[in-house]
């Protein structure tokens, strides 16, 4: 089975373009005329070209976040069901959701036809899944228990949704008067300022200190604008390869790792991630080395990685797993505690889920605080940033007043 990208018009005229599954161009052309479409163009698509093009970023459109975690639920539902999962790819396919999505399922069936397993069909859709949800799904793979990683999936990134949510509900009200406040301070800064000044350069009066900063600044601002956007292009430049390129990568993991709030969040995400992995493998009655090297596999951050491999060594030295995770600094004390309890109780798997669910309500918990405390912050940077601008405009006014009353 192969993908053929298509172009055709409906009866009416109306462009349609898509993906679709087929054995040959011929069955996928007599798919489209069964549809009611008039093919204008069809092209079967290359598994390779598909992973260069994407590798060099002029691939098929990523999906969103959202749109990943509406796919991870609807895959984990039909799992749940005991659908097969190229049936389950196949459902999601007639389902019609969107363009994109369409897309990435017929690139998956494809490969998954052609006798791909499920990570490296969904690695090669385009979709844009990160590396650890890949890596889950190969554990599951490897595990039996597809359904449960994709239900402890959704149910992540269902929860980071629903905290994005409530974090960008939390910006759009600083952000508005932000926005309207500098604009009209601007404004006053740009046709209300220029006159002050010339007044007082006539009267031979200095201009409030203030003042006098505040235009400084104007001027560099507006002698240095090619400068700062060009340090402004490369700031944005530097983020995309960075998650490209594995030494960059590794920098600036480090630097965000040592920043006191989003540190903690993405230690906090990290292990999540792998308690959960951990969890899953360990209920489908693998052994703990098998699941301490499926855990490892979803970290994403270089550091995190050589800590598990120091767990897993510890492990096939004959250590316990809650003793051999004192290796993995992101897994807290009380996370261990309960895998200690697991062990001593013959519930290990259990336990380790348990310990998984108590770090994702932590990290869950400390996302909603920060977005709670959002909002107060930047109102309080954008009246701080506003009062110096008017007070630069007023201050030279009031000195006015004081040099004309009688």
């Amino acid at each position: 089975m192969k993908a053929f990208a298509y172009v055709a018009y409906t009866a009416d005229g109306a462009r349609k373009a898509g993906t679709i599954v087929a054995e040959t161009e011929v069955d996928a052309s007599a798919q489209l005329k069964a549809q009611g479409l008039y093919v204008s163009d069809l092209t079967a698509r290359s598994r390779g070209r598909t992973v260069r093009a994407r590798s060099l970023g002029f691939g098929p459109a990523r999906l969103s976040r959202d749109l990943q975690a509406v796919f991870t639920r609807q895959m984990a539902v039909l799992l749940s069901a005991e659908m097969a999962v190229d049936d389950a790819l196949g459902t999601l396919k007639s389902a019609g959701s969107t363009a994109a999505l369409d897309q990435v399922v017929a690139r998956a069936q494809a490969a998954l036809l052609e006798g791909e397993p499920l990570s490296v069909a969904l690695d090669t859709s385009g979709a844009g899944f990160p590396r650890y949800y890949l890596a889950a799904v190969q554990a599951g793979e490897r595990a039996g228990e597809l359904s449960n990683v994709f239900n402890s999936l959704a149910e992540h990134l269902e929860t980071a949704r629903s905290d994005r949510a409530q974090l960008g509900s939390a910006l759009v009200y600083p952000a508005f008067v932000a926005v309207v406040s500098v604009l009209v301070a601007g404004v006053l800064f740009v046709t209300v300022a220029p006159e002050i000044v010339a007044l007082f350069e006539t009267s031979g009066r200095p201009l409030p200190d203030l003042t006098r900063r505040m235009m400084a600044l104007s001027r560099w601002i507006e002698g240095h604008m090619v400068l700062l956007g060009g340090i402004a292009l490369a700031l944005i430049a530097f983020g995309v390869i960075s998650g490209r390129v594995p030494s960059l990568r590794d920098k600036r993991d480090t630097a965000f790792l040592r920043l006191p709030v989003v540190g903690t969040l993405m230690r906090q995400g990290a292990a999540v991630q792998y308690l959960r992995t951990l969890a899953l493998v360990l209920d489908a009655r693998h052994t703990v080395p098998i699941a301490v090297e499926s855990a490892g596999s979803v970290l994403t951050i270089t550091r995190f990685r050589a800590e598990s491999d120091k767990v897993a060594e510890a492990i096939r030295a004959g250590e316990t797993l809650s003793s051999a995770l004192t290796a993995l600094s992101v897994v807290p004390p009380v996370a261990r505690q309960l895998i200690r309890a697991g062990e001593v109780s013959a519930r290990l798997a259990r336990m380790t889920g348990r310990a998984a669910a108590l770090v994702e309500n932590g990290l869950s918990t400390q996302r909603k605080r920060i977005a709670s405390l959002m909002e107060p912050a930047l109102m309080m940077l954008v009246g701080a940033m506003v009062l110096v601008i008017v007070l630069s405009v007023l201050l030279p006014i009031f000195d006015l007043q004081t040099l004309v009353a009688p």
